[in-house]
């Protein structure tokens, strides 16, 4: 039932280096959005603050070393599979989001309502996903792995393949709001105010950032998903130690994309991890006026 994912070895490190990364990545937009207010009451922040603390709670499952005690194993092994496979879900939902809000003008209150429908039905489905693989799961001991991983080629492929429909179905809606969004650009001549113009154009620049978040996803399991697909189609193949390392380097590291795109690469974010770390003054001249970068 249950697998190692990686020896002990070079990759086992690596992984939990990069796993690590991921939690760190993900700490710091939980931290900013629990220590700013204007950070957390923001609706689309809020969605990756959401987003972030299922990356973290994955990061620190793979942080736990297994044991030999099935209780704990079948525990760590339905933990690691349902916050894996929470993100790419939720990502579809934010998708969801961002579309309706873009193609059908939602405002937020109608988005609110959505949005914990959507919750809810990404929970389930994660949660029913994770019951029936550790239901149909092969039952195999491997007393020296690192952790403890689900075994069995069929749930395996179910569960590879739902979540890649989650993220491609991501990525043909953010094509679609990309194609809305230049649509949008075109008839902001009619706007008569500078202020409105502004506006509407640091409103549509979180939009086009939380087009990064399907892209994430592929860095994340494509590796992942090449290497299981060997697996299940060629289940006596010899491992390919580089697919390992490629693995270990990429699997882990949402959180870390996320803080990259949403912190590091956001103005916003910049001065908000400013305050943060004491390195700027909240009544600067450069924080009274507010990077609106991410409003609503």
């Amino acid at each position: 039932m249950f697998s190692i994912l990686l020896e002990t070895t070079t990759a086992t490190k690596l992984a939990i280096s990069t796993s690590v990364l991921s939690l760190v990545g993900s700490m710091t937009i939980i931290v900013l959005s629990i220590r700013f207010p204007d950070y957390r009451n923001n609706f689309f922040r809020k969605l990756i603050f959401y987003l972030s603390i299922y990356d973290a709670l994955a990061s620190f499952m793979f942080l736990i070393p297994g044991s030999s005690s099935e209780g704990f194993c079948v525990f760590q092994s339905f933990a690691l599979v349902w916050l894996a496979a929470i993100p790419p879900y939720f990502s579809l939902c934010i998708a969801i989001i961002t579309f309706v809000h873009i193609a059908r003008n939602w405002n937020v209150q109608k988005l609110k309502g959505l949005i914990k429908k959507l919750h809810l039905v990404s929970h389930a489905m994660c949660f029913l996903l994770t019951i029936l693989s550790i239901c149909f799961a092969k039952s195999r001991n491997f007393p020296n792995s690192h952790w403890c991983f689900l075994e069995g080629r069929a749930i395996l492929g179910v569960w590879y393949s739902v979540i890649w429909v989650c993220t491609i179905a991501s990525c043909i809606l953010y094509i679609l709001i990309i194609h809305y969004i230049r649509k949008i650009y075109k008839t902001m001549d009619s706007i008569t105010k500078e202020r409105d113009i502004q506006k509407q154009r640091d409103h549509l620049k979180v939009q086009l950032r939380m087009s990064t978040i399907p892209l994430s996803l592929v860095l994340t399991w494509t590796i992942a998903s090449v290497r299981r697909a060997r697996e299940i189609f060629s289940p006596d193949s010899k491992q390919i130690p580089t697919l390992n390392l490629l693995q270990a380097l990429t699997s882990p590291l949402q959180g870390f994309y996320d803080c990259i795109v949403f912190v590091i690469l956001s103005a916003y974010g910049r001065k908000r991890m400013k305050r943060l770390l004491c390195c700027d003054k909240p009544g600067s001249s450069e924080n009274t006026s507010m990077d609106s970068d991410l409003q609503e």
